[in-house]
């Protein structure tokens, strides 16, 4: 279908003028009716009346027109629509992660790269670990954060370590172990846990923990999301493990962190489609990096348990 000769008939119509709607498109009158006559070949639709000197829409052609205004009126909307594009892939970033990493280190990130005058708008996602990596790998998120092993090697991605952090145990102030400067595992094996349901990630961990040392956990409560299960520990539920970074300060009221005793940690990694990133990919793991010092430096104990890659 001819494009031109479609704007062209809009134009007629919106000017009643055929040579009005030629200049609109730089035509000379004779390019223009030549034009017009043949969009009604391609449509076989009589458009125009010509037994007068001046064109006159048919029924055809008033139905017609009817029918594509709003289609023509989106065409041109294109190089408008373009131009937002190009905008927001220069301004938008759009994050998936897990929702304790989404609150303990994107959304912190996001509010610092605003203070420093980064211009940032950023939707922030929150999704099962196989979807983080899937739709970053389709392209349906700029950027995921995830704590490492992926969880589908096969899927195509490029995965960039960022920290490693502790793992520790969460209690509430006040407990018998927040003497301790470590907790040991048999200390762990000893108390009524809180964790996260069979076959999540969190309660993976606890499970792998305790079973090399040949101990097991005793669950006192379980859930399906760490943000309950630090609000089990804060009302004295039971103990969990966790890690620092997503831990902020204002979740810390009325509890305390201590490590577990061994060497226990968590790599986190960014991870990005295949091929060329996001501008602002770079801006905001650099950011990222800035926050984690910041809280390293001010916050007692987070140095020795957190470590930049």
């Amino acid at each position: 279908m001819n494009l031109k000769g479609l704007r062209l008939f809009r134009y007629v119509v919106a000017t009643g003028s055929l040579s009005e709607a030629a200049d609109r498109l730089n035509l000379s009158p004779s390019a223009a009716s030549r034009l017009l006559t043949q969009l009604e070949r391609q449509l076989s639709l009589t458009l125009f009346s010509r037994s007068r000197r001046n064109l006159e829409l048919t029924d055809e052609g008033a139905l017609f027109y009817q029918q594509i205004s709003n289609t023509l009126d989106g065409i041109d909307e294109i190089p408008v629509i373009a131009r937002d594009i190009r905008t927001r892939t220069r301004n938008w970033l759009s994050v998936v992660t897990a929702a304790p990493l989404a609150n303990g280190l994107v959304v912190p990130t996001i509010a610092r790269l605003r203070r420093e005058g980064v211009d940032l708008q950023c939707t922030v996602h929150v999704e099962s670990r196989f979807e983080i990596e899937s739709k970053v790998a389709a392209r349906g998120y700029n950027m995921g954060l995830i704590s490492l092993p992926v969880e589908n090697e096969i899927i195509p991605i490029d995965i960039m370590p960022v920290l490693r952090s502790r793992l520790c145990v969460l209690m509430p102030k006040g407990h018998a172990l927040e003497r301790a400067t470590e907790v040991g595992v048999e200390d762990l094996a000893a108390s009524p846990l809180v964790s996260l349901a069979a076959g999540q990630r969190w309660r993976d961990r606890l499970e792998d923990v305790m079973g090399t040392a040949g101990l097991r956990p005793e669950i006192a409560f379980e859930t399906g999301s760490t943000i309950v299960t630090v609000e089990m520990v804060r009302q004295g539920l039971g103990l969990t493990l966790i890690d620092p970074m997503v831990m902020t300060p204002a979740t810390m009221q009325g509890m305390a962190l201590r490590p577990l005793a061994g060497d226990h940690w968590i790599t986190y990694a960014s991870v990005h489609a295949k091929g060329p990133r996001a501008e602002l990919s770079e801006v905001f793991l650099d950011g990222i990096m800035a926050h984690v010092e910041d809280r390293r430096a001010t916050e007692p104990g987070l140095a020795d348990s957190v470590y930049l890659i």
